[in-house]
């Protein structure tokens, strides 16, 4: 299983594929901040953005058994702290692919350019009527490479 080194993430890349977005209020806990778990919530929302954008959109593949791309591994690294009403913008900034698999590495980032967090996830792509590993679509193997 490849993964980045965090200091890969920090970077926002010309090549990044990026949405902006706010931070809700259901988003923060307690303290004020955000629910670390949100992060992830944050991830997903610009993968499946991805997907959509690269006409592999997930909704589709999971209704029409296409393919699947379960989670293989997941972590992220957190910087500094976010609340509500505060405008991030979350990339997938990096993406190491692989026939079966690929490793999607995200950063979320404040307007003025500061990273808040980054993270990473491992997707192996299956046959999800056998659920055994099968090629990573060519439409999003080509999207993935255009990030690098």
């Amino acid at each position: 299983m490849f993964l980045f080194g965090r200091d890969d993430l920090v970077a926002r890349s010309e090549r990044a594929f990026a949405r902006e977005r706010e931070v809700r209020f259901q988003d923060v806990d307690a303290a004020g901040i955000v629910f670390y778990v949100r992060f992830f919530d944050y991830f997903h929302d610009v993968w499946a953005d991805f997907l959509r954008a690269s006409g592999e959109p997930l909704d589709r593949a999971l209704r029409d058994g296409r393919w699947g791309a379960p989670l293989r591994h997941a972590e992220a690294d957190y910087f500094k702290p976010l609340r509500f009403g505060d405008p991030i913008e979350v990339s997938i900034v990096r993406a190491h692919v692989e026939p079966t698999e690929v490793t999607v590495g995200y950063r979320i980032g404040r307007p003025d350019g500061e990273t808040v967090a980054v993270g990473q996830t491992v997707h192996t792509f299956i046959d999800p009527g056998r659920f055994r590993r099968s090629e990573m679509p060519g439409t999003l193997r080509e999207a993935f490479g255009r990030i690098g």
